[in-house]
């Protein structure tokens, strides 16, 4: 039994070792791993938005934010990732909309709750590995992620302005 049990971890470990290397050289498959997590994770256990790999551009962004914040809730008040705070995702779809060398375009669309989501996904390779560079909302209420977190006044254009 034991002998099973260490020859079936083994497998998962390389199952697993090949998928997470697939995601890295496939744009659409690393997006699609992302959203796994979030159909299939308890709410306690999904990464947060922060510990997902960001480009240096947006990684800046978000840590001035967060220091701006001093510990509060900053600019960003919601996950980007799902335009929400709360989820039940279904009906994920990913497609690539454009990639040359090191840069992508993802979409991905999804049923969350009681509305239809269409997210857009800028990467980039940073070290051979995807990060999120951009990410905007394509339908709804638009935004886009940069343009939050530096306080843009355009950061959500359908907003009426006061």
């Amino acid at each position: 039994m034991t002998r099973r049990f260490l020859l079936a971890g083994f497998f998962v470990l390389c199952f697993a070792g090949a998928a997470a290397a697939q995601s890295q050289a496939d744009p659409v498959a690393y997006i699609r791993a992302i959203y796994r997590g979030y159909m299939t994770l308890p709410f306690d256990k999904v990464p947060a938005f922060e510990s997902w790999p960001l480009s240096p551009r947006l990684r800046a962004l978000v840590d001035a934010d967060q220091k701006e914040a001093q510990g509060e809730v900053g600019r960003l008040d919601f996950d980007p990732i799902i335009n929400a705070q709360d989820w039940k995702l279904s009906g994920l779809k990913v497609t690539l909309v454009s990639r040359s060398g090191d840069n992508a375009m993802v979409d991905a669309t999804f049923h969350n709750l009681d509305g239809d989501e269409q997210i857009r996904f800028t990467l980039v390779r940073v070290n051979g590995k995807w990060a999120i560079d951009e990410i905007q909302a394509l339908q709804g209420m638009r935004w886009t992620l940069s343009q939050i977190l530096s306080g843009a006044p355009d950061a959500y254009p359908d907003h009426p302005r006061k």
